[in-house]
């Protein structure tokens, strides 16, 4: 496990020469790279983890296309333990998840490849509906199907509170004052939920929340 005060020169050259000098390919020195850009930066930049797809893009002069794929392959390759990794991120993701109009949806906005995967593999395996057609990064599900599926993934205590808070801003017949609290229960979700799982999960969400 890399040392998480490890600098990126230290963390390059721990996994390039793993296996010995030049048996790294090419593709995989393109994902390392861009693993350790997340977690470090570019110059002055701070860890890139905090930027958009398309805010690295236009930093790195790199297609959109190619940083998506390039964070994706990173995370699984380098990462700490994946489901770990996983459940950070889709935190991150959560924790600026919005709430429909109606309040029975709610919205998230998931460019990260990795938490986007395991969250769309996680509905599937409880059968739960979701929508994202019209823009692959904006997942929408029902509240009560995802809470279910938040049930299994992470601490009940957490999620009850946020259930709690959910059917309270339902009620609430003004729309933003509905959604002002649904936001601060999703985010004093996600911080108790991170902290229960504890490990490589607080760690993964600290990281793409830029939390000290």
């Amino acid at each position: 496990m890399a040392d998480e005060k490890e600098s990126f020169e230290n963390g390059f050259l721990d996994r390039y020469m793993q296996f010995g000098l030049g048996s790294m390919p090419k593709s995989d020195i393109d994902a390392l790279v861009m693993y350790l850009l997340d977690k470090h930066g570019y110059q002055n930049s701070g860890a890139l983890s905090k930027y958009s797809n398309q805010g690295v893009s236009q930093l790195l002069k790199t297609p959109v296309t190619k940083v998506k794929k390039l964070r994706y392959e990173g995370a699984l390759k380098f990462g700490e333990r994946v489901e770990d990794e996983a459940r950070g991120r889709l935190l991150a993701a959560l924790h600026n998840a919005t709430l429909e109009a109606d309040g029975s949806k709610i919205r998230l906005i998931i460019e990260d490849a990795l938490a986007k995967n395991w969250l769309q593999g996680q509905l599937k395996i409880h059968q739960v509906i979701f929508d994202y057609s019209f823009n692959t990064e904006i997942v929408k599900v029902d509240a009560d199907d995802l809470f279910s599926v938040l049930d299994v993934l992470f601490d009940n205590d957490a999620l009850d509170r946020l259930r709690r808070t959910h059917q309270k801003a339902v009620k609430l017949e003004n729309a933003e004052r509905r959604k002002e609290l649904f936001a601060s229960g999703i985010k004093k979700f996600t911080e108790g939920a991170a902290k229960a799982a504890g490990g490589g999960v607080v760690t993964a969400l600290k990281a793409h929340l830029m939390i000290p």
